[in-house]
């Protein structure tokens, strides 16, 4: 059963990626992830450079190599802007999504399933007020995205064999038109990023919004073309300090790309524990699709964050509840130049 379920979600899957290119990838956590949330969010932070990752496991109780996101990304401010006030920042990320047991080996070697590859490269500059507690940024960057689909051989189906014997047709799958025994294709494309971060003595609202595939590049894999959609990203956020220590911080996201949307909505309640320690819960909703279980801690220049889906959608019955695991991890360094002092000259009285 857990093989028949494999079969349908690899074939979809890659359908699913040369018609609409919906294949994108998709966070609980989705600040832990900036530069691929949005670009503008290169350099938005207080500090030198920042280096980070985040990694997903889904839908590992229904098959048993489950699907498997990582994100990794690093961002450095590097000169000051035109005004002293205002900055320039750098960044590099790079995501893998690995589909439909991709990461697991077949006994001839090599995986099966889809992966798809993000390569992102850019830049972004900060308009700030003198103090910096309004900042308008926009970031620019470049995309290149590379897709691979191994097919399926005998010895994959075997455990799903034993239970249903005549129910799969390993070889038939593997004949459907346009099918090689592994299919590549890749497509680059600009994105574009803008966000405005209001910070106050005890409360700092962010709010984005982005756009990729902006001028529908063209992705081919195997005998198959098509165009991909432009995706369109809108979050918004918002910490306010209750007193004693305490915060909340409510947050939405909304996706759009070709007839496909996403909307998720989170609410973190916070406290701060002393100069170094915060520590923070809270519950989300992915719109039609699961229920979030956040929770995160800042420490020093490091922040943490794990969260756990619970899938409510229409594959309830084949997960059992069982979405996906997240575990993120950032780190914000500082480099500060010693100053460079002249010497003194000392004469003796004479």
């Amino acid at each position: 059963m857990k093989f028949r379920l494999l079969i349908i979600i690899a074939f979809f899957s890659v359908m699913a990626f040369v018609s609409q290119a919906q294949n994108e990838i998709h966070f609980t956590q989705f600040e832990m992830a900036p530069i691929q949330l949005n670009p503008a969010l290169s350099g938005n932070f207080q500090g030198t450079y920042r280096v980070g990752g985040i990694y997903r496991d889904q839908w590992f109780s229904v098959i048993d190599n489950s699907f498997k996101t990582a994100d990794l990304y690093v961002d450095v401010n590097v000169i000051r802007g035109i005004r002293k006030q205002d900055w320039i920042s750098v960044g590099l990320g790079y995501s893998a999504i690995d589909q439909a047991g991709t990461f697991g080996q077949s006994e001839e070697g090599g995986s099966r399933g889809l992966k798809n590859s993000f390569f992102n490269m850019g830049a972004a500059y900060h308009l700030a007020n003198k103090k910096r507690t309004n900042i308008f940024s926009i970031g620019v960057q470049r995309s290149s995205v590379s897709s691979t689909f191994n097919l399926l051989v005998p010895s994959d189906a075997r455990s799903g064999l034993q239970a249903v014997p005549n129910s799969i047709d390993v070889d038939a799958f593997n004949a459907m038109p346009n099918m090689d025994q592994q299919l590549d294709g890749s497509f680059s494309d600009w994105e574009i990023g803008l966000v405005f971060n209001r910070r106050g003595k005890d409360s700092n609202l962010k709010i984005g919004v982005s756009g990729s595939r902006m001028f529908s590049p063209k992705f081919n894999i195997g005998n198959l073309r098509t165009e991909i959609d432009p995706l369109i990203a809108a979050f918004a956020e918002y910490k306010m300090g209750m007193g004693d220590g305490l915060y909340i911080k409510p947050s939405v996201l909304y996706m759009t790309q070709g007839p496909a949307s996403e909307i998720v909505l989170q609410g973190r309640v916070g406290r701060q524990m002393n100069d170094d320690l915060s520590i923070n819960a809270g519950l989300g909703l992915r719109m039609g699709d699961a229920v979030q279980i956040l929770l995160g801690a800042d420490f020093k220049q490091y922040k943490v964050g794990v969260s756990y889906d619970v899938n409510m959608s229409g594959l309830t019955a084949a997960s059992s509840t069982v979405g996906g695991f997240e575990l993120a991890l950032a780190y914000v360094g500082s480099i500060n130049k010693k100053p460079k002092l002249k010497p003194i000259i000392i004469c003796p009285r004479l």
